[in-house]
């Protein structure tokens, strides 16, 4: 009798906080909420099945809602994993503006800039494009323009080799497909595919990148990752000149470590829990 009295009390209990809650509450979004956050640190990608585990939902409302924050750009999908993008950490910029990304490698690259006396950026992958999140100028301005909030198709930037660098291999033939089948400067023919492939296992092996003239005549860039906590690629750092300026095994001879310090120093502060 005191087992059901007890299952008894815990249905009215249960009853009860739910006719307590507010009755306008949108539990759609709810769910959306419950889906992005159930990714951590321990479950850094996840199947759908696992995913409506961990949530407590039906694998049909599961697949609605991951299609829908992976249409939105806060959810990756390969092969059948699942994964959080670099987007998220948009959600709290409003809310901690001084934990930045921009704030965090802003003296880091200043420093840089100065001590190299080279235009130093720092850039995010956002789906197949780079997006720039801090730019220091050179004294004397480069024949591209770049500023805060700039797009660049990824493969043309040191910056972009470095992420694609770090992708799955899942990833990295998505991005190769849609670069297939993009037009203008953007479009990469089967040839130019491979070669691109070849310099990204470079990159992944030395752990960075050189480009000479990729982007725009006359500009030479190195480009290092920044990691995140978790030891994931989270973003690039990269500084460039014109190519008049120093010979390439020079610029690389001298870049390279001063590159690796500073991201080295940025990682730091972000695996202290400053990764937004």
């Amino acid at each position: 009798m005191r087992h059901e009295g007890s299952a008894d009390s815990e249905d009215l209990s249960g009853a009860a906080l739910r006719a307590a809650r507010p009755k306008d509450l949108v539990q759609s979004l709810e769910r959306g909420i419950t889906v992005l956050t159930a990714f951590d640190a321990d479950h850094p990608t996840m199947n759908l099945t696992e995913v409506a585990k961990r949530c407590g939902l039906p694998r049909s409302a599961t697949r609605r809602f991951l299609h829908t924050l992976a249409d939105l750009g806060y959810v990756a999908l390969s092969g059948r994993q699942y994964e959080l993008t670099p987007q998220v950490l948009e959600l709290g910029y409003s809310y901690l503006p001084k934990l930045s990304l921009a704030d965090v490698v802003r003296p880091h690259a200043e420093r840089l800039a100065r001590a190299l006396g080279a235009s130093v950026s720092v850039a995010v992958l956002d789906g197949t494009e780079v997006r720039y999140v801090h730019r220091v100028n050179a004294p004397s301005a480069l024949a591209v323009s770049i500023r805060v909030g700039s797009r660049i198709t990824a493969h043309r930037t040191g910056l972009g080799r470095v992420l694609l660098a770090s992708l799955t291999p899942e990833r990295l033939a998505a991005y190769l497909d849609s670069a297939g089948s993009a037009p203008g400067p953007q479009h990469l023919d089967p040839a130019e595919q491979q070669q691109l492939v070849l310099a990204l296992d470079a990159t992944r092996k030395q752990g960075w990148s050189y480009v000479d003239q990729l982007l725009d005549v006359g500009v030479r860039a190195v480009a290092v990752p920044l990691y995140a906590r978790d030891g994931s690629v989270v973003a690039a750092l990269s500084a460039s000149l014109h190519s008049a300026t120093l010979p390439q095994r020079t610029m690389i001879a001298e870049f390279v470590p001063r590159l690796q310090e500073a991201a080295g120093r940025i990682s730091l502060e972000l695996r202290s829990g400053i990764e937004s």
